[in-house]
């Protein structure tokens, strides 16, 4: 790796660490100095954000031992790349629905937990890289919490 994208991922490392703890929500379009290639913020109602979010959901709830199928319930914070298609960064809170794995599929029909000993929420960072015209989604990584 250069010295110069070394320091420009520090930097983006750095900024993110630095959005993620902060109670403001930065939707500003980018500006003439935003560079191709570098992450931008997106609108967390986004739909491709939206579903970027959902594979997020369903590759953890593949990895997970739960009986019960999380879903998202928020998405805190999201940023763009453009890398040969579409890299999406995330921040997602997600909690426990009242499906279980063997009968659903279809998370739009499932309701979150209402029994309190059951709701279960984690806090999850999802980045998930898109290729919309080879028709590709690929999770490559899912941290929850």
């Amino acid at each position: 790796m250069s010295f110069g994208w070394g320091l420009a991922l520090l930097c983006y490392l750095s900024l993110w660490d630095l959005a993620r703890t902060s109670n403001v929500l930065y939707l500003q379009k980018p500006n003439s100095t935003t560079r191709p290639g570098f992450p931008r913020p997106m609108n967390t109602n986004d739909p491709g954000v939206r579903r970027a979010a959902r594979f997020g959901v369903y590759r953890y709830n593949n990895s997970s031992n739960d009986i019960f199928l999380f879903k998202e319930s928020r998405i805190t914070k999201a940023m763009v790349q453009v890398v040969r298609g579409l890299k999406y960064m995330l921040n997602v809170e997600i909690g426990r629905t009242v499906c279980d794995k063997r009968g659903h599929s279809n998370l739009d029909s499932c309701d979150f937990q209402k029994k309190k000993k059951l709701q279960q929420m984690f806090k999850c960072y999802f980045e998930v890289w898109t290729i919309p015209w080879l028709q590709r989604v690929q999770v490559l990584l899912a941290l929850c919490h």
